[in-house]
């Protein structure tokens, strides 16, 4: 950013040139109540500088006493000035004295109290408080953005040490519930105890998804989260996605439709991270889409050789005033549907961040009752033809 030089502050006030008379200079002034000052020039050289107050009381010295003298204060006096309440604050007085026209900022205020005149006010006083209280509030924003950084980095390591914590034994109960399930070592006896088999795999292996978005969130936002590139066919991962969730799509009874561009280039990326965009775009969608909705997954490349995706659905939508909440972590929109459907709030805002780590952009249209489009787009130089073009 550049700084401001002189040029940048001046303002093209027309200049009085030496002949110029004093009456002359008196009816500017008259006419122009916001000129503070004029400057004197000869030719293009500037010679003097005019202050109106100190024409006017050297001008009323002059010849006030014959025009005024006789003549009741009234006269002169400003009939409406600023007046205020002794408990009004600062940035009130502030606001309403400099947002009037003409110089009544340099008249100053009136005070009273109970409608009864306590004291004068000045700009110059107020303007050196207000400064103050600005400054102080500055300095007590800036201390409480270090409190939060220090609270959120104490979050992320807490984040990332205790999902580590847990993946441990975690990865030991599903492992041990899967052999159970699977009866590797004979039937279990009685049936219902493999239904619980069943269940404690089962409860196991969601709560080890979302201990994974937890670490992968904390990751991210500490800046430790690395990506294993290689070249990835867009085509060919969409459609692994697709087989995953077809039982979640006969599930929901909706309509998944593909429409990708033909020979799409392939991208630079880490295709496990692309794998789990796609797919929490697509369970989202399911998700939140009721039985006889359609959902469309998209892939074109753009004229600048980037990649976009989309995922269109015909589901509840979200509220315009909603749509910014929906990408932060842990937060939700609730309404009845939502509410019967278990998260925890990672699954957009963590996209958005994998998105992002690509150098990606994620967005979000909806209109509420009508459907939801989340497009995600990737810049040319993710392309496998624009990095060898590039190169």
């Amino acid at each position: 950013m550049s700084h401001p030089v002189a040029r940048d502050l001046s303002d093209p006030v027309l200049p009085l040139t030496p002949a110029t008379s004093c009456a002359d200079v008196f009816s500017r002034l008259l006419a122009e109540p916001d000129l503070m000052h004029i400057p004197v020039v000869s030719g293009a050289r500037p010679i003097g500088l005019v202050s109106r107050q100190d024409f006017m009381l050297v001008y009323v010295r002059m010849y006030g006493r014959e025009v005024y003298g006789r003549s009741p204060i009234t006269v002169l006096m400003n009939d409406n000035p600023l007046v205020v309440d002794a408990d009004t604050l600062c940035e009130d007085i502030s606001a309403a004295l400099f947002s009037t026209e003409g110089n009544q900022a340099l008249q100053g205020y009136i005070v009273t109290e109970n409608a009864h005149y306590l004291g004068l006010g000045s700009a110059g006083t107020l303007m050196r408080v207000t400064g103050e209280i600005i400054l102080a509030r500055a300095e007590e924003l800036e201390a409480q953005r270090r409190r939060a950084e220090a609270a959120s980095e104490s979050k992320t390591q807490f984040l990332a040490s205790m999902s580590h914590e847990l993946r441990t034994p975690l990865n030991a109960i599903i492992g041990f519930a899967d052999l159970m399930r699977l009866q590797l070592l004979g039937t279990i006896q009685p049936p219902r105890y493999l239904e619980y088999a069943q269940d404690i795999h089962g409860s196991g292996v969601h709560l080890l998804s979302m201990i994974n978005e937890l670490l992968d969130m904390a990751k991210i936002e500490a800046g430790h989260f690395d990506l294993h590139e290689d070249e990835v066919d867009l085509a060919q991962v969409g459609n692994e996605v697709l087989r995953m969730l077809r039982q979640s799509v006969q599930t929901a009874r909706v309509s998944l439709n593909v429409e990708v561009a033909a020979a799409l280039p392939h991208i630079l990326a880490d295709e496990q991270q692309v794998r789990r965009v796609l797919l929490n775009l697509l369970s989202n969608a399911i998700k939140f889409t009721p039985a006889g909705g359609s959902i469309i997954l998209s892939a074109h490349e753009n004229d600048d050789g980037g990649l976009e995706m989309r995922v269109t659905d015909t589901g509840i939508g979200i509220p315009e005033d909603k749509l910014d909440k929906v990408l932060e972590p842990f937060e939700q929109v609730e309404n009845s549907f939502t509410r019967t459907r278990a998260g925890t709030g990672l699954g957009l805002p963590l996209t958005k961040a994998m998105v992002e780590v690509h150098g990606g952009t994620l967005c979000i249209s909806s209109t509420l009752g009508k459907g939801t489009c989340v497009s995600v787009t990737l810049p040319p130089a993710r392309t496998i033809r624009a990095a060898s073009v590039a190169a």
